[in-house]
């Protein structure tokens, strides 16, 4: 083979190689887009089931929902679609509830389900909310800042500036969880806050086969975890992070570790 001939064929490979990651980008894109708009769909069915109710109003005037399940003084809070770009997590939510409203008995105390915290970033699939704030570093903890880096990182204006927050941080007030859950991706882990219980996360770690993390890698300023270990009650969190954004995870093992969560102990 000669200097051009070998010339051409790096060229090419390297084209091939440039075309075939092009294509998977554009595949994996598609399948996230199906999954947002199939979760939205989720999210506009249960706001005309009447079982569900109307909790507050988001910056773009969706709706934010909430229901409960089960009797008893102790509460699981699980809230899903934080960040709107995250579809598979209202989508777990949702099945999770569906699964409760079949399965009644399955429980022993109470649970009190956020499907989606953030609908306006859900229906244009954007992790921001209608104001492109991140939910999640918008909660009025002890190391909210205004210092951030990346866009989709906007604090906000001031701690709680959202009327998403005010929402969540009403519903920590009036039921009191011992235990919050918040549903994320894509980090296919569990996050302890504020010390959950060890075996609790480890059965859940090995019903879901997401192992335990204790660090997400980067810092968190105004994140759910950081507010609740803020609060003067005792209240715990796991921030479960599901899997890839463009494929679904596995609800079943999910709805399963979720079980756990709320008949603990």
């Amino acid at each position: 083979m000669n200097h051009i001939q070998g010339s051409k064929t790096i060229i090419l490979a390297v084209l091939f190689i440039f075309l075939i990651n092009t294509g998977a980008s554009s595949l994996s894109h598609n399948k996230h887009r199906r999954i947002i708009r199939k979760a939205v769909r989720a999210h506009q069915k249960l706001e005309r089931n009447k079982k569900w109710k109307t909790i507050g109003r988001s910056n773009r005037n969706n709706k934010i929902l909430c229901r409960e399940f089960g009797k008893g003084k102790k509460t699981v809070l699980i809230i899903g679609g934080m960040h709107g770009d995250e579809p598979g997590s209202v989508l777990t939510v949702i099945k999770f509830a569906k699964y409760l409203e079949k399965n009644p008995g399955s429980i022993k105390h109470r649970v009190v389900i956020i499907p989606c915290l953030n609908p306006d970033g859900l229906r244009v699939g954007r992790r921001t909310n209608g104001k492109k704030i991140d939910l999640n570093r918008n909660f009025p903890s002890k190391n909210w800042s205004f210092d951030y880096e990346k866009k989709y990182n906007n604090p906000g204006p001031l701690p709680a500036s959202e009327p998403e927050i005010i929402i969540a941080i009403n519903a920590m007030d009036r039921y009191l969880p011992w235990l919050i859950i918040q549903v994320h991706q894509p980090f296919a882990a569990l996050y302890p806050d504020n010390g959950p219980p060890a075996d609790l996360l480890s059965k859940m770690s090995e019903i879901s086969g997401f192992p335990v993390s204790d660090d997400i890698g980067y810092s968190t300023p105004g994140s759910l975890g950081s507010f609740i270990t803020d609060q003067e009650y005792k209240v715990s969190g796991i921030t479960y992070e599901l899997g890839r954004v463009d494929s679904e995870p596995d609800y079943k093992s999910i709805t399963r570790s979720l079980i756990e969560a709320v008949n603990y102990p």
